[in-house]
Formats: structure tokens, sequence, C-alpha cells
């Protein structure tokens, strides 16, 4: 446990002006999240497709590499699930598997070398991606391994594209994504397993205080900043999906770096990531990481 004392809690947008100025350092690294937009191309051809006006919002929390795509809801018809790639396609038992390791690599390489930065470690992006692979991979497969039955209709449930079956299985999605957004960031920070990860998670996430108000925060910035993405990215497609990915990479490499940061202060077995100066913190908000977090 880090025993830097009595650490001032700064406020979310204060926070987040911390996090860009420390993008603009590790400017690289917004490749991976735009490489991972470019990827989503279910996503792409979605848009593409559609013919009309579409208005939207998203919710979403920071458990992943952050692309263009936590902030932009996709039109169509009824509701629907989006794993990233086309189940139909021809060769999905290749190019699936193929796709998870990429991004297990780049997630991993990412985080590392993000918790590097901030905690003066000498890891760069390809011995982070290799000492952090194994954990980042069963992450990075766990949603496919749930919805890619759901969406077929395996678990009894009816398949996705079933309205009822989705709205029965909303309160477990957002249940889960409350309690362990943290788990890739304890990972890197802690330098451990998955299911320490998780566990960690679960525990800062359940005792509520400056997380659960750094969640509601982050919420609150996905939520307006979709009502904008969307709008742009969905009806001027030519001009919307590739600006909108380049700038989700600047983006996404904030929050990641904002969030990262933050767990970091709040988490009693993650290393110091440096004190806040005294004119960023909340008003009362001087706070321990034992008071922080269980």
């Amino acid at each position: 446990m880090s025993s830097e004392g009595t650490r001032l809690m700064p406020t979310f947008t204060a926070r987040l002006a911390d996090g860009w100025k420390r993008t603009g350092k590790n400017i690289s690294l917004i490749l991976v999240p735009i490489l991972l937009g470019v990827m989503q191309t279910d996503s792409i051809r979605q848009i593409l497709a559609y013919d009309g006006v579409h208005i939207g919002i998203k919710f979403g929390v920071p458990a992943s590499v952050v692309t263009i795509w936590q902030f932009v809801s996709l039109p169509g018809s009824g509701v629907t699930a989006n794993t990233g790639l086309p189940l139909s396609a021809p060769f999905a038992m290749i190019v699936i598997p193929g796709v998870i390791l990429l991004r297990a690599g780049l997630s991993a390489g990412y985080f590392g070398t993000i918790a590097a930065e901030l905690l003066d470690r000498h890891e760069g992006f390809a011995m982070s991606a290799l000492t952090y692979f194994v954990p980042f991979l069963m992450i990075t497969a766990l949603p496919y391994v749930v919805l890619v039955p759901l969406a077929l209709g395996l678990f009894g449930f009816g398949s996705l594209g079933d309205g009822g079956a989705v709205l029965l299985l909303i309160p477990a999605f957002i249940a889960a994504g409350y309690l362990f957004w943290a788990t890739p960031y304890l990972i890197v920070l802690r330098r451990t397993g998955l299911v320490a990860a998780a566990g960690g998670s679960y525990k800062l996430a359940v005792n509520g205080g400056a997380y659960l108000s750094y969640t509601i925060g982050y919420v609150a910035f996905v939520f307006f900043a979709s009502a904008i993405t969307t709008a742009v990215v969905v009806n001027v497609p030519a001009v919307g999906i590739p600006f909108g990915i380049l700038v989700g990479g600047f983006v996404g490499l904030t929050l990641n770096i904002t969030t990262m940061r933050f767990v970091a202060d709040i988490d009693p077995e993650s290393p110091c990531a440096g004190e806040w100066p005294a004119q960023h913190r909340s008003d009362g908000a001087a706070v321990s990481k034992e008071e922080a977090a269980p």
C-alpha cells in the first residue's frame, strides 16, 4: 500500500484538464484508439447504409480503450448488440480470433504504457503488451463469449434482436459495467492478474465514494458528448466518420489517462501517481486512499 498520506481529490473537470495535458506528452498512443476505431467495421457499415436523420445518445464507462464508438449512437430499428465484427462474415471463425488477439495486444501495450508514464516505470509499449497480454486477452474475449451466444439465442433468452430479451439483460450489463470498469487499470497499476484486479474493482465500486462520483461524472460526460458526436458522425458520414475517428483518438486517450490516474489515486494497493496541487481539489475533498477505498 502506498504511504503518501492524505491526498487532495480534484474535480472531474480538473482531472480532464490534467489528462489532456498528459495526452500531448504521449501523443503516439492515439494510434491505438484510432486503429481500434477503424477496425469496428460493422459500425461504419451500419452508418453508411443508413438513409435518414438520426439523433441519439450513449451511456458508457471507461472499461476499455475509449474510441469514437463509445460516443456514437448507431442508427437501426429495434434494440441490437454491436460486437465490433459482422457475425455473418464468411470467414468469421478465422477473423474474430485474429481480431481478439490483436485487440488484446494493443490494449495491453496501451494501458501498460499509460501506467508506466504515470508511475515513471521503464516499460515500453512492446514490453507492456507482452507482460499484460494474458489478462487483456481474457478481458477482450469475454464480450464475444457472452454476446455471440446471446446474438444467436443460445441462452434461452431469444436473440439480441429481440427487444424483450435485451431488456431483461440490461440491468445485469449496467451492474457489471459499474462494478468492474476499473479492472484493466488495476491490472497494470498493481501488476496483477484478471481475477485479483476484478476483485479490486468490485471492492472500490461497492465502497462508493470517489469511485461512484467519478463514474457519474464520466457517464454524464459521455451522455452530453454523444449527442453532438452522433449528430455529426451519423448524419454527415463522409466527413464525420474519419474526423470522428481521429478526434476520438485524442479524446479517448485523454479519458483513459484521466481514469488511470484516478484509479491510482483511490486504490490503496496501487503506487502513487503524484500529488495534486491544492488549487485543484474540490471543496472539502482532502481524502486519503484509505478513506477513498475499503
